[in-house]
């Protein structure tokens, strides 16, 4: 598992952990770019708990100070694929279980 509080990750990283990991926690002790948090941490198909899914772009501004509104709001806006995006969560569980 990966140690949020005390380590900086990469956006590979957390990328590839993004199911094992708790967004919130993310957005609280990493830090990430307007495009991480449009593509993952608002993004509904990776927020699987009920705290996930209530997070806003205001909290994102709050805990990330150094992305500007208009940035994040533009990225949602152009969002609107999963080029970057990894396996569902499906997909992922099951291919712990074959490893």
């Amino acid at each position: 598992m990966l140690d949020l509080y005390n380590v900086k990750y990469s956006r590979e990283i957390l990328k590839k952990n993004i199911y094992a990991l708790h967004l919130l926690s993310i957005l609280k002790t990493q830090k990430i770019d307007c495009t991480f948090a449009a593509r993952y941490i608002l993004n509904p198909k990776y927020q699987l708990l009920k705290e996930e899914q209530e997070i806003t772009s205001e909290q994102v501004l709050f805990f990330q100070p150094h992305i500007l509104k208009k940035d994040l709001e533009r990225e949602i806006e152009l969002y609107d694929s999963d080029e970057d995006s990894v396996d569902n969560f499906e997909i992922i569980s099951k291919k712990d279980l074959d490893d």
